[in-house]
């Protein structure tokens, strides 16, 4: 119920303990502070091939969170008079009330002697499909754990979670956070930052920028002809008139619980995609351009993202009977879109995320990749334009104001497909966490990446969402340059899947 609450903007009742007046109170941003965000509790476990020492792990991580505004991650949820969600942080942290909650769980075996961490993912030789991230929440929570924001709210409880399961010659190291603290560009900086500070680097630990004043407001207004950007005329939301919203909002919304209802439960898993495979996958989506295209135009481009955006929708349409219209969704991180919020002297640790819409006919979302890719960057080209970003901030805004939850483009009837790349994150290289390595796990002769570097991460919603259908997280590339996925689909779009899988590795 709480994912049809969420998609409608209904409110959760809550059942809130008092404040401490003596902490410093931080605000949420606008992009935080929203009600899917609120309900939203993420676990992050990441594997290790390096004994770890925990202990130095956790003191590190609480000494990053005692620097500047990095003790905005210290904090604790509580919402204002007005409704809006702040962060209550104590003037010193301890052991009573500390920065993180923190657990340690020793195993004496090796990590794939255990029943459940042996299935963690691993590369292949060819594609493959593993276990999704759902499936290793148990090391990322303890009993009683919070579920929500919401819980949260109801106890001095700290926002993030470290938990970490030692094996004989592995780690498991969890971060469970909410979602109102940030996305994964937040999560990019956290690490690299607590590396910094593992590593005895204190002083090069970047600051927080916006910690204290949504940056977003000032994002969403013209430059002056005094700052160095190119001021250029501004424009309304060219996609405003494909909006749903009102009547065609709960259309969508009851169709899409109808075939939720019809079409079996979403399944989650993980596709690991060799390089060789995506290098071939993007190289026949170019000639598919190619082959269409006036040769006097200039030469067309589709990124990796491009084409395997495109490979999902063309999946998920051909596993519906059904000639319906398709809107790809691509959440874009404003870091990489903004010159507002480039080259500055800190970090934004915080969610920064917003959407662009591809729109195809049904025909062309069955139709080869390579069409669809193209589609998909010229979307993505459009709607991304200065004008066009603070366009997108100024109706944020005004949404906000009015209550409206829902930021969404296409049409009533549309299969939705939403895609999360966080190549550009780099997640897997983030933590260098050399300085706490008790011993190798992994001979130098077999491994990939540096000791304390880790070889792969889980992610998972503490509660499942049936509002994850037909989304693609690109995870990103290993230390190979091999690409991870993570698919939540219908069971028939998951045999289409299967299929691509097998014809890919049947080509190597």
């Amino acid at each position: 119920m709480d994912a049809i609450r969420g998609l409608f903007g209904a409110k959760q009742h809550q059942g809130l303990i008092p404040k401490v007046d003596t902490d410093h109170v931080y605000p949420t941003s606008l992009l935080d502070d929203t009600k899917i965000y609120r309900d939203m509790i993420l676990t992050w476990t990441f594997c290790f091939n390096d004994v770890l020492d925990p202990e130095k792990l956790h003191s590190t991580l609480t000494k990053l969170m005692e620097i500047g505004d990095w003790r905005k991650f210290g904090g604790r949820l509580r919402i204002n008079d007005n409704g809006r969600l702040e962060v209550y942080v104590p003037q010193k942290f301890t052991p009573e009330r500390p920065a993180v909650r923190y657990s340690h769980e020793v195993i004496d075996m090796n990590i794939d002697d255990h029943p459940l961490a042996r299935t963690f993912p691993k590369a292949t030789e060819k594609p493959s499909i593993h276990p999704g991230g759902q499936a290793f929440k148990e090391f990322a929570l303890t009993e009683g754990d919070p579920t929500s924001g919401y819980d949260l709210m109801k106890g001095d409880i700290p926002q993030i979670a470290l938990r970490i399961v030692s094996f004989s010659d592995a780690t498991l190291l969890s971060l469970v956070w909410p979602h109102t603290l940030m996305d994964a560009l937040g999560l990019q900086v956290l690490l690299q930052n607590w590396s910094l500070v593992l590593a005895g680097r204190e002083s090069e630990v970047a600051p927080i920028l916006g910690a204290r004043k949504d940056v977003i407001y000032d994002a969403a207004e013209p430059p002056s002809k005094t700052e160095a950007i190119e001021v250029e005329p501004e424009e309304e939301l060219h996609i405003a008139p494909k909006r749903v919203a009102g009547l065609s909002l709960v259309i969508f919304g009851l169709r899409f619980l109808w075939d939720l209802f019809w079409q079996g439960g979403i399944q989650t898993r993980t596709i690991f995609m060799p390089k060789e495979v995506m290098a071939k996958m993007r190289r026949r989506a170019l000639e598919e351009i190619a082959a269409t295209a006036n040769p006097s135009d200039e030469k067309p481009f589709a990124s990796e993202g491009d084409v395997i955006a495109a490979w999902t929708t063309r999946m998920i349409a051909g596993s519906e009977s059904r000639q319906l219209p398709v809107t790809i969704l691509n959440a874009i991180n404003l870091r990489y879109w903004m010159k507002y919020l480039m080259n500055t002297s800190g970090v934004y640790a915080q969610n920064l995320a917003a959407g662009t819409f591809t729109f195809l006919t049904p025909t062309m979302a069955r139709g080869p990749v390579g069409p669809i890719a193209l589609a998909n960057r010229q979307h993505l080209l459009a709607q991304t334009t200065q004008p066009q970003l603070r366009a997108i901030l100024r109706v944020l805004i005004a949404d906000n104001q009015k209550g409206d939850a829902t930021f969404l483009f296409g049409a009533p009837n549309m299969q939705l497909v939403i895609i999360s790349n966080w190549t550009k994150a780099k997640i897997m290289q983030a933590a260098d966490f050399g300085a706490a390595v008790i011993r190798q796990g992994e001979t130098a002769a077999t491994r990939k990446n540096g000791p304390g570097i880790m070889t792969h991460l889980a992610h998972s919603p503490v509660k499942q969402s049936m509002m994850t259908k037909n989304v693609m997280v690109v995870k990103g590339k290993d230390h190979e340059d091999n690409y991870w996925l993570e698919g939540s689909f219908l069971p028939q779009t998951w045999a289409i899947v299967e299929k691509e899988i097998a014809a890919f590795a049947s080509e190597m």
